[in-house]
């Protein structure tokens, strides 16, 4: 059968429900055969065979064309989205060979009637392809590299926790929501990504010209407040000494700091500080809100007195 076949009948048009009111209708003798067939829109022949219950393999109201018939029932279809929906809410996403092996494992088990390839154990691809047709609210996605430490402190109580001491924050302090400020760190790659060029067929090595074929990271931190303002950055480069002319270019009050390994670390954390303030300007009457991850930098005592 082909894998794109578009339906050229009108067959099994009528509505499921329409049909159990119809067959209702018959047996309460609210109606005949021809009555209920005409009113509800469903053919006569039809009608009886589901009313005295002719389909072997069908319940009342469901309807399926051909002798082709799916692996799993459409229930169980439905437990094993709600079971991969389940696991990638968690971080632990089963990717396109994971399903096709559980799909193959879920058959043998509960004996159902399959083709799936018993010397791979696993479902093949045109089933994944008819399951993903009949089940559209999943897709394959290319999922985010998510650390256990952050995984395990994004849940509910973990947020709700959270949220709770902030509003005590806010109410206690009496900060203007104007007043509170996000940062965060990132990392800048020194070396660009070529993109694709043409070149010679049969070619076995193209190649285009870099600022270095491996290069390092600067790291960047990045500050904005509720009202869409932004602190200046500030750029964290992997050396010993700070060159001026590494400055060029950047955005107009951008802190530049020389750190031997380019990571945020606490006396680095204090001199960002002190760069904030000089901005923010915050004081015992004009307090702010600075809220930033959970590093050990930011802990760094001197930067908390």
């Amino acid at each position: 059968m082909p894998r794109n076949y578009v339906r050229k009948s009108s067959r099994q048009s009528w509505d499921p429900a329409s049909m159990l009111k119809a067959i209702e209708a018959v047996n309460n003798g609210e109606m005949g055969w021809l009555k209920a067939s005409k009113t509800y829109h469903i053919p006569q022949a039809t009608l009886r065979r589901h009313a005295l219950q002719k389909n072997k393999t069908l319940k009342k109201g469901e309807k399926r064309l051909g002798r082709f018939k799916t692996t799993f029932p459409v229930e169980v279809e439905r437990q094993l989205v709600e079971h991969l929906k389940l696991l990638e809410s968690r971080f632990f996403g089963l990717t396109r060979q994971d399903v096709l092996e559980l799909a193959y494992n879920l058959a043998v088990k509960n004996g159902f009637e399959h083709q799936f390839n018993i010397q791979k154990k696993a479902a093949g691809k045109d089933w994944l392809r008819g399951f993903r047709k009949r089940n559209r609210d999943i897709t394959l996605r290319k999922p985010e590299a998510t650390s256990a430490a952050r995984a395990q402190a994004f849940n509910k109580p973990q947020v709700a926790q959270f949220f709770k001491v902030f509003d005590q924050i806010m109410q206690k302090e009496n900060i203007d929501p104007m007043r509170i400020y996000n940062a965060d760190e990132s990392a800048l790659s020194t070396v660009q990504r070529p993109q694709k060029i043409f070149a010679t067929a049969g070619r076995k090595q193209v190649g285009a010209i870099t600022s270095a074929e491996r290069g390092s990271h600067v790291r960047v931190v990045c500050c904005m407040c509720t009202a869409g303002n932004f602190i200046p950055p500030a750029l964290i480069f992997p050396r010993k000494n700070m060159k001026k002319e590494l400055a060029d270019h950047a955005p107009a009050g951008t802190l530049c700091i020389a750190q031997e390994s380019g990571w945020m670390t606490g006396p680095v954390f204090l001199q960002w500080l002190q760069h904030f303030q000089k901005y923010v300007k915050a004081s015992p009457t004009e307090k702010v809100l600075l809220i930033v991850d959970g590093h050990a930098s930011h802990k760094y005592l001197d930067a908390l007195v």
